[in-house]
């Protein structure tokens, strides 16, 4: 199967919110600013998503490609069916001065996993490695979880254990909050927000609100930015100064720690799956 890798730039994107919608929706439009000659490749093809680090986060299977329009966001039919509402919104307010952005491409995709692989240990088609994240894209050899080879006679890792979905995740630390923080307790789960869909939340002991954001894989930076967002939407609409955050990550990779030294009130939590 053909595959590309590509950057991500986490102060534009929530990947989360693109998650969400392939959840209900049968396609997500991904604009990018490079073009791509979609007669390359024979769809449908694998995207390797790097977005911060050292690290490749996201594997999306892309459907297609077609050049990008602005149709995409203001023809209200199409975008209701290819775009987040909050990237839809972002869009209308002009966040980040979106609507002027080069976009050449859109990258049709049909579903998005985690997917956690040293982005510099994954070939290129050449048969080269992978020297640092593209600008662009690359066209890689798909690196894989199983077992195999992602190029001649170089062996692809082998996880050391099952997988653990997300949804099951969040299933397992509703029943373990008091692991994450005594005395923490639930107030609501997947709370839609206009920030975003948040996972846990919660008060604590002092019956102060605290953002639970759950991570499957090893956890990024880009996290931060998105339980601050919760927390920034919480203060504004309950009126309150109070509020934290918790980033419960199997994980947590060095970008994250270092993004977490300037933000005193979000915390991050590793938490381990034991069996007796």
């Amino acid at each position: 199967m053909d595959a590309i890798l590509f950057s991500a730039n986490p102060s534009m994107v929530t990947v989360d919110d693109a998650i969400r919608h392939s959840s209900n929706h049968d396609e997500l439009y991904w604009e990018v600013g490079f073009r791509i000659n979609r007669n390359k490749f024979a769809f449908p093809i694998f995207g390797f998503i790097h977005i911060s680090g050292s690290q490749v986060e996201y594997r999306a299977t892309i459907r297609d490609i077609v050049p990008f329009s602005q149709d995409h966001y203001e023809n209200r039919k199409l975008a209701e069916r290819v775009k987040p509402e909050i990237w839809l919104r972002e869009c209308r307010d002009n966040v980040g001065d979106l609507r002027t952005r080069p976009w050449k491409n859109a990258l049709v995709m049909t579903d998005i996993v985690p997917f956690s692989y040293e982005t510099c240990s994954i070939y290129k088609s050449d048969g080269t490695l992978i020297q640092k994240a593209p600008e662009g894209y690359a066209r890689v050899v798909p690196p894989s979880h199983g077992s195999g080879t992602a190029a001649a006679g170089v062996q692809t890792r082998i996880p050391a254990r099952p997988t653990l979905a997300e949804r099951n995740l969040e299933d397992f630390m509703v029943h373990q909050l008091e692991a994450i923080e005594p005395g923490l307790r639930l107030e609501k789960r997947q709370l839609s927000t206009p920030a975003g869909r948040l996972d846990l939340l919660c008060r604590d002991a002092k019956g102060n609100y605290v953002v639970v954001e759950l991570k499957r894989m090893q956890g990024t930076d880009q996290v931060v930015g998105q339980v601050l967002r919760y927390m920034g939407w919480l203060s504004e609409t309950y009126g309150i100064d109070k509020v934290r955050g918790i980033v419960v990550v199997a994980k947590k990779d060095q970008a994250l720690s270092y993004a977490l030294r300037a933000v005193p009130n979000v915390q991050v939590k590793e938490f381990k799956l034991l069996i007796e």
